[in-house]
């Protein structure tokens, strides 16, 4: 059977459509994954590098900053000054001294701690025995009689020890005065476990890790063979000339992350990025190839040419089966394929129109909620140290954070109402506006005064006066603090401040009772807890949502234990330094799992 002229030419234009649908598809594969491919190489430079040298650098920095605290500490022992000034010769004091040294290496798992004396000459270890007398004769000695010459309250030697295949940092501090020092006291310590961790970093098997100093030796590795070798050893002349400018910035505060790409002796295109240290002038330099790192984007090269083959395949069954099976073929082809381009127009646009509605609602609702908030101008005028981890689950959410300065100090708050997302949003909304109600009417400002007005407005607004349904029973959490001069006073409602300093971490819990619930008595009366604030005390207070998360192997929650932990690790640092690292632990600990509720954290210090 010969085919008419008809179908001679709906075949060829079903052979045309082919043509055409198979060199779209493969051109638009092509220029997504080229595109794909540019972006993750741009993330991967801009980002992914910079934070997987940031979290290196932060642990080392850690550790090194923690043995200066210490050395420092020691070597302004009162104590200590007066038994080197004396010439060592009072030995109960001597014998006390050492103990302290003995217990600092210790507790601190250093490598060694000691104490050298300008008088006599003497250099005491830990195990209180004497090591041995200095001399000016010595080379090994040098370091001693340099710390004296330099006139500076601390430095830092390194020590690369070709036996141990270990480096060394030895930390020296002058004890009394500085311009007529007693001696030299401080610790050692070994970067061995350090270089251990860095294998936890490697990402595939051709990524390094290296600690160089601005001359480019490395002085730590994750492989020990490298250890004591010139990094110029493992890149390119040029991509090693680049590096110089940043490895010799003396200045770590101006020093900035350097990232470089190019191609080692196998021609595979590498990324390295060079990190400086905040507590010395060393470099971390960390090296993965490009072609590991983007991995993954070959299992999507693979599955867009498998799944273009099978759409065209598919496509071309169609046609034929089409132009074989149904009666005038072509005419129904395109008057179905009209049908269906009219229905798809009519149903995305009614979609689209919807979704544009719902998105400029939320959109609007989170304006409206962000306008409600203290800007971060009025946070910093009123708390110049601190900071603000603030993550709705939503668009929105019913965390809110609260502030309002009086005659004789200022209130600050953080809230947590019931549910999330727009009515979370509509409550918290309720929440400040009665907050502001209540500061700018009541004669009354201490906490506990304003959570029991706030409880009573919150019900009359809700109309919840005389019960109601349990099932529908919002309100809200809230932590309330005053601060007027040296004292604090607060007030919570299910929430908790945390205190801590570096003598102790005190948790002042606030009632049981919800503001605006049912099971809340209008006359309940909350209490106040004063505290005296000094110099160095930081304070947090943070909503359920942190504490609520789930996360890590046994998915449970995160839990204020582990917060205390990061408390106890962290307070120390910068309070701008210590967000980043709260919200990193968190997101660490989620991995995968989405984020439950609303999340809300301050720290803050007192001026």
């Amino acid at each position: 059977m010969t085919m008419s002229g008809k179908d001679q030419n709906l075949m060829k234009v079903i052979l045309i459509a082919s043509l055409i649908i198979v060199l779209s598809i493969v051109l638009a594969g092509t220029m997504v994954y080229i595109i794909a491919e540019k972006e993750v190489v741009n993330k991967l430079k801009s980002k992914d590098l910079v934070r997987i040298a940031e979290s290196i650098a932060s642990k080392i920095d850690g550790r090194l900053q923690r043995a200066q605290e210490s050395s420092l500490t020691m070597a302004m022992d009162p104590e200590l000054i007066e038994w080197l000034a004396s010439g060592e010769k009072d030995q109960i004091a001597g014998a006390h001294v050492l103990q302290k040294l003995d217990n600092l290496a210790k507790g601190f798992d250093y490598s060694n701690g000691f104490i050298a004396s300008r008088m006599t000459g003497s250099y005491w270890i830990e195990g209180k025995q004497m090591s041995k007398i200095l001399s000016q004769t010595n080379p090994a000695d040098k370091w001693f009689y340099d710390s004296f010459a330099s006139q500076k309250r601390m430095a830092l030697n390194i020590d690369y020890n070709d036996s141990r295949r270990d480096t060394f940092v030895f930390v020296n501090v002058l004890v009394g005065d500085v311009e007529s020092p007693v001696g030299v006291a401080g610790i050692g310590l070994s970067l061995k476990e350090l270089a251990n961790n860095f294998t936890n970093y490697k990402y595939g098997a051709n990524s390094n890790v290296w600690l160089v100093d601005k001359s480019g030796k490395i002085y730590l590795s994750d492989r020990v063979e490298d250890i004591g070798a010139m990094i110029s050893s493992f890149v390119p002349e040029e991509a090693f000339e680049q590096m110089l400018g940043q490895l010799n910035e003396t200045d770590s505060g101006l020093a900035k992350p350097v990232v470089l790409d190019y191609e080692d002796q196998e021609g595979k295109q590498m990324d390295l990025i060079s990190y400086p240290l905040k507590s010395t002038d060393w470099k971390l330099l960390f090296q993965m190839r490009r072609s590991e790192s983007v991995a993954f984007l070959d299992t999507i090269k693979l599955n867009t040419v498998v799944a273009s083959l099978v759409f065209i395949l598919a496509m071309i069954f169609m046609f034929f089966f089409v132009t074989r099976n149904l009666a005038n073929p072509y005419k129904r082809a395109v008057e179905l394929n009209k049908q269906l381009e009219q229905a798809v127009q009519e149903r995305t646009k009614l979609i689209s129109e919807q979704k544009q509605k719902l998105t400029d609602s939320i959109d609007y609702a989170k304006r409206i909620q962000e306008s409600i908030l203290p800007s971060r101008d009025k946070i910093e005028d009123l708390l110049p140290e601190h900071f603000l981890l603030w993550e709705p689950r939503d668009v929105v959410g019913g965390d809110f954070y609260w502030m309002k300065q009086t005659k004789d100090g200022y209130l600050l708050a953080v809230g947590d109402c019931t549910g999330h997302g727009v009515p979370g949003a509509f409550m918290t909304m309720v929440s400040i506006s009665i907050l502001n109600r209540i500061a700018e009417t009541d004669a009354l400002i201490d906490p506990a005064s304003i959570l029991q007005s706030m409880n009573r407005l919150v019900k009359e607004t809700l109309h919840r006066e005389q019960g109601g349904d349990l099932m529908l029973d919002d309100g809200l959490d809230i932590g309330l603090c005053f601060i007027g001069g040296s004292q604090l006073t607060f007030a919570g409602a299910k929430t908790s401040l945390f205190k801590k300093n570096d003598q102790e971490l005190l948790i002042i819990k606030g009632d049981r009772k919800s503001i605006g619930s049912i099971r809340t008595d209008n006359q309940f009366v909350f209490k106040n807890t004063e505290l005296m604030v000094s110099a160095g005390d930081s304070f947090y207070i943070t909503t359920d949502g942190y504490l609520d998360q789930n996360g890590g192997a046994k998915n449970v929650s995160f839990g204020r234990q582990k917060l205390i932990q990061l408390i106890e690790q962290f307070h120390v640092l910068p309070l701008e330094e210590q967000e980043a690292l709260f919200r990193r632990q968190l997101q660490e600990y989620m991995g995968e799992e989405p984020q439950r509720d609303d999340i809300t954290i301050l720290g803050f210090k007192v001026s």
